[in-house]
C-alpha cells in the first residue's frame, strides 16, 4: 500500500523541506505537489490532451485522452510516456488502447475534435 500527501508547500525552509524529505523516506509516503518541488525524484505532466463526446457545437465531455509523460533524476532520468484516460467514461483512470494518429497533432480544435475517440 503506497501512502500519498498531496500538499501545496509554500515558503518552506530548506532545513524543513530535508526533514520532510527523510520523513516521507522513511515511512513510505509519496508526495504529490502541483508545481515544481526541490529535491523532486519524478516529475509527471500532461503533455498532450484531447477531450471527446462533443459533436459539432452538441454533446456533453464524455473522456480525456491523455499522453502523460514522466521524467526523473539518476536511474529514471529518461523519460517515458504513456497516454491514459483521465478520467474515462466511467470517471476512472485507464490505459488509451494504442493510437498512433491520437494525440499526434496536439490538443484538438474544430469539429473533428471528437474523431480519435470514437
Amino acid at each position: 500500500m503506497i501512502t500519498a500527501l498531496a500538499a501545496v508547500p509554500v515558503g518552506v525552509a530548506p532545513r524543513a523541506l530535508d526533514r520532510l524529505a527523510a520523513h516521507l523516506r522513511r515511512t513510505g509516503t509519496v508526495l504529490l505537489t502541483p508545481g515544481p518541488w526541490p529535491g523532486a525524484q519524478l516529475r509527471l505532466e500532461v503533455t498532450a490532451s484531447r477531450w471527446g463526446g462533443l459533436g459539432d457545437g452538441w454533446g456533453k465531455l464524455t473522456g480525456r485522452r491523455a499522453r502523460v509523460t514522466v521524467t526523473g533524476r539518476g536511474s529514471a532520468a529518461r523519460s517515458r510516456s504513456a497516454e491514459l484516460w483521465l478520467p474515462a467514461a466511467d470517471g476512472t483512470v485507464t490505459a488509451a488502447a494504442p493510437d498512433a494518429a491520437a494525440l499526434a497533432e496536439g490538443p484538438a480544435s474544430g469539429p473533428d475534435r471528437a474523431a480519435a475517440f470514437g
